[in-house]
């Protein structure tokens, strides 16, 4: 009873406690007089919703919106206070679109508590900073940048005794005050893009406890003071994009625990020490852009650490010998930029290949330097390089170790003086070139150049391939009109040499040049997906050899005219004139003229394709409404694809006799009249599409004996009648058929009169009615007869009769043991 009444009171007690707590005003951590200031600077300021940095395009927050006076500032978005006394020690209002000025008298300073200050991304409105940023004595952080602050950096500044990093990233154009290495505790000082002019104040030198100095990007001039003998934790250092003169500071080199080094695009002059006695953990030196002379250094090619180096554009000369040494250890080294200097001597290849983590390379532009082979670099390579610039050099040869380059997609070797009567193949394709399409060596053969980047216009200088075999240009951006450089093939002995011209997939115009008849071996030309706008170029057909001519997705017009003896297309094995905007009737005589496509192709035990061992010739078919690629063309492989013009009139019943015919697409025309009946000759045809079109009438019965035919599309015609069943027309579906409302019949939802039913397969429903009658009269018989046998075992087993019954069944089990055991004694003997 007394352990109840405690219980009672204890939570009598803790529930009047609770409700006494809750009825108590709340409490802030944050002080009344700082919670004012912080609301009264927020009052000088509007917002704006805009980027805050150009260079990362972060969209600005409003920090402030979430300031409210009834609540507790220690909560707000930004501020953080100490927890003991709640003071506001750390403001971050970085990016939140504040516009106005900062003035003197502003309530931010009375916050004498700040330790961490971030203003940066703001708009202060090209005021100038306040000298009252001095007041702020407790500060170790301070980011100024990207604020639109200008004038002067104020004296005041060095008062901040206990800052530990300072970001004045913005527009200061007075210069930087030389109190600025009073700030002893200084480990991070960036002051780029800040416009600064005059010279480097000497007492940097006093910041003994930087590690982070990026002066980049202002206008800083004179020599550069050597004072970082005392830096010694000094890991980043850019001095870059500023008018630096004079020699270069030794002090620099003999940091030990820099890893980054940027002195690019001054005008330092010079030369490179001799020896050093640091840079250990250098991993990146950027020394381009100067007026730097004399030789390299050897000690540039024994730092362990170093990752990039880019010397470009100085005046270094005489040879590279150190990238020669035996005891090379540039291992880690991934780009080299050597560029535009007057260095000279030979390269041995087999050195070069050390650099087995090399992605870019560059010593382009030293004219005086060469490249040469060394006897064992037959399997040598850079088996990560990506970038290989070696332009306007001294090079003769083609350097093998690229031959291997699986990463390889920039590589410059213009201006050089590579010869040789072997280089008969330049293979290019698929890759990402830019710029004008290069000239080619005279005596090449294959010019492969295709799916990459080029532009401009096809210059006739490839005229001068004298043995050109094989031109593919396509997946380019080539533009203008296909140059009339075939003029000049008539008396040279490319006219039996060129065998393939694909132009496909650039941005050509114009009309076709009429000397392409000049190219008596021509078996592919490919001038598909441009922008030519011609007619039917029918003296293509005086080319005995023409086998895929491909005009698809051009602007080609105008009536196909009725073809003669002289203009026959022979060999032509693909013709496809599919996307453009022909007219008028299909002449019978084009599908007369085609001899290949009449001759039966006797299979032969390995397949044979157009073209040679090296070049495999590919082309785009339609079937099934998709773009299929054919990544080589079968010597058997034919195809007719006329669809998407404006061709009418009737299909030409020439057309079967075409016995080898594969594909043929007539689709999306204006044709008329019925379906030829001798289509059914084409006994190999797989694929036939005569969709969206005005065909009308029936659907010869003569298309079932098409026993190849995988492919069937008749829809969106004026077909009527009864869709033939005999051998596998039943298996094509629905969409085959659909758009025709005179249709009936299997596959179709709609059924055909008494007179066009097709004849059905007689009925099977009494029978199958008769057969589960007996299989249920069956099913009831044997599931009688197994319970009544259940039952009975049960009662005999139970009660032991009748006897006889019970003595059988025990007997058998043991004679069938010992006729087991009586066989395997015989097998055994």
């Amino acid at each position: 009873m007394l352990y109840l009444i405690l219980c009672f009171l204890l939570g009598f007690f803790s529930s009047s406690l609770l409700s006494f707590s809750l009825s108590l005003p709340p409490t802030h951590l944050c002080r009344p007089e700082q919670s004012s200031a912080l609301l009264q600077f927020k009052s000088n300021f509007s917002l704006s919703i805009s980027n805050c940095s150009q260079d990362y395009h972060i969209v600005s927050v409003h920090k402030t919106d979430s300031w409210d006076k009834d609540t507790d500032c220690c909560k707000w978005e930004g501020v953080v206070c100490d927890n003991r006394k709640g003071n506001v020690i750390g403001l971050d209002l970085s990016c939140s679109g504040l516009i106005g000025s900062i003035q003197s008298n502003s309530s931010l300073f009375s916050l004498q508590n700040l330790r961490w200050l971030n203003l940066a991304g703001n708009y202060f409105g090209n005021s100038e900073v306040p000298s009252e940023f001095g007041k702020l004595r407790s500060l170790t952080y301070l980011n100024l940048s990207d604020t639109a602050l200008t004038g002067f950096v104020p004296h005041e500044i060095s008062l901040l005794s206990e800052l530990v990093s300072l970001d004045l990233g913005t527009r200061f154009p007075k210069g930087l005050p030389a109190s600025i290495g009073n700030l002893k505790h200084l480990k991070a000082l960036s002051l780029s893009s800040c416009v600064f002019m005059g010279s480097i104040p000497s007492a940097l030198g006093n910041l003994t406890k930087l590690t982070f100095l990026d002066i980049s990007n202002n206008m800083f001039q004179g020599q550069i003071p050597d004072v970082f003998g005392n830096l010694n934790y000094l890991s980043s250092m850019d001095f870059s994009s500023n008018n630096f003169s004079g020699v270069f500071p030794s002090s620099a080199f003999n940091l030990t625990s820099l890893t980054f080094m940027d002195f690019s695009s001054n005008f330092l002059r010079g030369t490179l020490p001799n020896n050093i006695s640091g840079l250990s953990y250098l991993r990146e030196l950027h020394l381009y852009a100067n007026l730097l002379r004399g030789r390299v250094p050897g000690w540039l090619f024994s730092l362990p650490s170093l990752e990039y180096l880019d010397l470009h554009s100085n005046k270094l000369n005489g040879p590279i010998d150190p990238i020669q040494e035996p005891n090379l250890v540039l291992l880690n080294l991934t780009s080299l930029d050597l560029s535009s200097n007057n260095l000279s001597g030979n390269i041995k290849s087999c050195m070069l290949v050390k650099l087995r983590n090399l992605r870019s390379l560059d010593l382009s532009f030293n004219n005086l330097l060469s490249l040469t082979r060394c006897s064992n670099d037959v399997n040598s390579t850079l088996p990560m390089i990506i970038e290989f610039h070696f332009s306007s050099c001294n090079m003769q040869r083609f350097p093998s170790f690229l031959n291997a380059s699986k990463h390889l997609k920039v590589l410059d070797l213009s201006n050089n003086q590579i010869h040789g009567k072997h280089l008969y193949i330049l293979d290019l394709r698929s890759n990402s070139l830019q710029g004008l399409l290069p000239t080619p060596p005279q005596e090449l053969s294959y010019y492969l150049i295709s799916n990459n980047e080029l532009g401009g216009e096809i210059s006739s200088r490839i005229c001068n391939l004298s043995f050109l075999s094989v031109l593919d240009l396509s997946k380019n951006k080539l533009s203008g009109t296909i140059p009339d450089w075939f003029r000049s093939f008539r008396d040279q002995p490319s006219v039996t040499v060129l065998r393939t011209v694909n132009l496909n997939g650039n941005q050509l115009e114009g009309s076709i040049p009429q000397s392409l008849t000049n190219c008596y071996s021509l078996e592919v030309l490919d001038l598909g997906n441009n922008n030519i706008n011609d007619t039917f170029p029918y003296w293509l057909g005086t080319l005995p050899n023409l086998k895929v001519l491909v005009l698809r997705s051009n602007r080609f017009h105008g009536d196909i005219p009725n073809f003669n003896g002289t203009f026959s297309f022979s060999s032509l094995q693909m013709i496809d004139l599919s996307r453009n905007e022909f007219t008028g009737h299909i002449p019978p005589e084009l599908f007369e003229n085609l001899k290949s496509m009449k001759d039966i192709q006797v299979s032969e035990s390995d397949p044979v394709y157009i073209g040679g061992n090296y070049y495999r010739d590919s082309v785009i078919v339609t079937t099934k409404g998709s773009d299929l690629k054919l990544e080589r063309i079968l010597v058997s492989f034919t195809v007719i694809d006329f669809s998407s013009n404006h061709f009418k009139g009737s299909i030409p019943k020439e057309v079967g006799e075409l016995k080898s015919l594969i594909v043929l697409n007539f689709s999306h025309n204006s044709l008329a009249g019925n379906i030829p009946p001798l289509l059914g000759k084409l006994a190999a045809l797989e694929s036939l599409d005569l969709s969206s079109n005005k065909l009308q009438g029936r659907i010869p019965m003569q298309l079932t004996n098409l026993t190849f035919l995988g492919v069937l599309n008749l829809s969106h015609n004026n077909l009527e009648g009864t869709i033939p069943l005999a051998n596998h027309f039943d298996t094509f579906p629905n969409d085959s058929y659909v758009g025709n409302s005179g249709l009936c019949g299997f596959p179709l939802s709609k059924t055909c009169g008494n007179d066009q039913e097709p004849k059905s397969p007689p009925s099977t429903v009494g029978d199958e009615s008769e057969i589960a009658l007996i299989w249920k009269i069956a099913a009831m018989g044997y599931g009688s007869g197994l319970v009544l046998g259940l039952s009975m075992g049960c009662i005999v087993f139970t009660t032991g009769r009748p006897r006889w019954l019970v003595k059988m069944i025990k007997r058998n089990p043991k004679r069938r043991i010992r006729r087991r055991i009586h066989r395997n004694g015989r097998r055994k003997n």
